[in-house]
């Protein structure tokens, strides 16, 4: 048994199942009989209807066509039932429908909604799956789960039967609700325990990745050196455009987890003519960028990326993200939402340095900016841009900023720094997350929140543990934020200081 919240790779989702009705002339194909008895008269088949005998098993099937998971085609569903078995069952692919089964460890093919009324009897569910698709998964790894509804489980169905010769996974089954296949290697190495019998050694250049499944990769694969990607990885320094792309086709398509990379330009990079995509994704497989972008003082010139979706930018969707000492020119980035020319959506990352940008960002009505669509907390420091939005002047660095800049600053609360060093407020109601802002030497280096987190009191006290993250030395700036209107808001008079060491 698996608890459900521990095993989704992605950020957290609520999802519930819901409950189909019979099956539909499109979405149920024909059933087969499969006789199990003599032929009988017409008295007798009367009385076996009467009395609830069942002498055939109805055999239905579900075609998915799913072109994101193909590597289950088919779900066949059979059962005993004295009527017609498609008016009392329900197969539904729930691949992006139910994001919780979407999102588990491992997936292999969609996960399967199953639903059957009680005249159906001794149910079998067997998933049909195409061995080419597997992308150098082992049959043998090959398991299936069913969720427990009662208790948000992930449930082993210890019974499935796996039959290589005709590529399918079967079991009888007991409850309604979701089934899915995973690779035993991924999900138990998720939880820690013994893999050794479900090891391989796969090569991912090999197989065709989910990101070129799921999205359009542009000219990426067209340039990308998937052997010298899997070489330099993670350590990357490029210095053509080939070497840059093949960095794109490694974070988004093989790196998973967001394991840390390093991109270092060794060179000025042109990449007119292109149709670029970012680096870093959001999946269930967690291929977003993490780690450091060094420019070493040089270019990007001619970056083009139109995307029909958000976290548009040179990194798409990254968290931890460092980047200093790079420029980028004549850029052209286009998405639905989070878009900028650097980055479209960022998290968790305290400092951009030395960064400038230049060039049109076009697409979405809102978290768009010069040099990052959407981010928590960055502190810009020596960074740059001259860049329109949507043919306008952008005058603002990320979208956190121009809303900051819209929203009139009222100072509700009044912080005093005592004499041991702590800072103390008052107390207002009516605040949304209400923070601690702390900064040294203009870098944020911790937003606290400014309610105790096992009482839920409003925490009055700042101790001066929390004000010296990196020792003491420096210019410390301290006030309250809360959220409002899109952004956290200062809601305090700001307390300043110079720290001496001692």
């Amino acid at each position: 048994m698996r608890r459900l919240g521990a095993l989704l790779t992605a950020l957290a989702f609520t999802a519930s199942l819901t409950a189909c009705g019979p099956f539909q002339s499109d979405m149920m194909e024909d059933y087969e009989p499969e006789t199990t008895a003599e032929p009988v008269s017409e008295e007798e088949t009367e009385a076996e209807q009467t009395t609830g005998r069942y002498d055939s098993r109805q055999v239905c099937y579900k075609t998915l066509g799913n072109s994101e998971k193909p590597e289950v085609y088919k779900i066949r569903f059979s059962g005993l039932c004295d009527d017609n078995l498609k008016k009392h069952a329900t197969v539904r692919d729930l691949y992006g429908v139910d994001y919780i089964s979407s999102g588990t460890v491992g997936l292999v093919g969609s996960p399967i909604e199953v639903t059957f009324e009680d005249c159906v009897k001794e149910p079998e569910i067997a998933f049909m799956y195409a061995e080419k698709e597997l992308r150098g998964v082992p049959e043998d790894n090959l398991i299936m789960l069913h969720i427990n509804a009662d208790n948000g489980s992930f449930d082993t169905v210890k019974k499935a039967e796996l039959d290589t010769e005709n590529d399918l996974v079967s079991a009888y089954i007991k409850e309604q609700g979701t089934y899915l296949l995973v690779d035993a290697y991924q999900w138990f190495d998720a939880w820690g325990e013994d893999t050794s019998k479900y090891a391989y050694d796969a090569d991912p250049t090999a197989y065709k990745t989910d990101w070129e499944r799921e999205c359009d990769t542009g000219d990426i694969m067209k340039l990308a050196d998937k052997q010298w990607a899997k070489e330099k990885a993670p350590d990357f320094r490029v210095s053509t455009a080939e070497e840059l792309a093949s960095v794109v086709y490694y974070v988004n398509g093989i790196n998973k987890d967001g394991a840390p990379v390093t991109i270092t330009l060794e060179d000025n990079i042109d990449l007119t003519g292109y149709n670029w995509k970012p680096i870093g994704w959001y999946n269930a497989s967690d291929h977003y960028f993490s780690g450091e972008v060094d420019g070493k003082g040089h270019t990007i010139n001619g970056m083009k990326i139109k995307c029909g979706y958000e976290d548009c930018g040179f990194i798409g969707y990254g968290l931890n993200v460092v980047m200093h000492d790079i420029s980028f020119t004549n850029a052209d980035v286009l998405g639905t939402a989070c878009t900028g020319i650097a980055g479209g959506e960022i998290y968790f990352t305290t400092t951009w340095t030395n960064v400038r940008a230049q060039g049109c960002v076009k697409g979405g009505s809102d978290d768009y900016g010069a040099i990052i669509g959407r981010e928590a907390a960055i502190t810009f420091k020596n960074c740059a841009a001259d860049v329109t939005v949507e043919g306008e002047p952008f005058e603002y660095l990320s979208y956190r900023q121009k809303r900051i800049d819209e929203v009139e600053v009222v100072e509700t609360f009044h912080l005093t720094r005592n004499a041991d060093g702590t800072i103390t407020r008052d107390d207002h109601s009516g605040f949304q997350n209400l923070c601690w802002h702390i900064e040294l030497d203009g870098a944020q280096v911790l937003e606290r929140s400014a309610t105790a987190p096992r009482t839920g009191e409003p925490e009055l006290t700042l101790e001066t543990q929390y004000q010296w993250i990196r020792g003491s030395e420096g210019k410390h700036t301290i006030y309250l934020v809360a959220y409002i209107n899109g952004a956290y808001i200062r809601v305090s008079n700001i307390i300043e200081y110079e720290g001496t060491g001692n």
